[in-house]
């Protein structure tokens, strides 16, 4: 929460594949993704990895405060995205499952949705909602 360090854009450590960062109440270390079941406790051994590598790289960071912390993210098992109505509610449009890549694909998604919205349009068939 106080790391005792500035940065104004966030930094990539390329050899330990993570990311520094800064965020208005502090800074964040993140990088990783844990694939178990909603109901399964975090491994926080995934999270421990990062200080060390980021006190080394940003000599005077404090991690004095600091705090681990998981939230879930929608995947699919085969990290396509699904993009279309639900079968059963057809006014219910899921776009989800971007993997790390939501914002680089953010921007076809939305024009998917918008012609499936529009009745002009949508996802080649098999890249939504009908293959689960």
């Amino acid at each position: 929460p106080k790391p005792a360090i500035s940065l104004r854009r966030p930094v990539r450590h390329g050899d330990n594949r993570f990311m520094l960062t800064p965020l208005d109440g502090g800074l964040r270390l993140a990088g990783t993704a844990e694939f178990a079941s909603l109901h399964a406790p975090p491994d926080w051994r995934r999270a421990d990895v990062f200080l060390e590598p980021a006190k080394r790289l940003l000599p005077g960071l404090d991690a004095t405060d600091s705090r681990r912390w998981m939230g879930h993210r929608p995947s699919t098992p085969d990290s396509l995205p699904v993009i279309g109505p639900l079968p059963r509610a057809r006014n219910i449009i899921c776009a989800f499952g971007h993997a790390h890549l939501g914002l680089t694909l953010g921007a076809i998604t939305a024009e998917y949705v918008a012609g499936l919205i529009e009745g002009s349009g949508g996802p080649e068939p098999g890249l939504g909602i009908e293959r689960f």
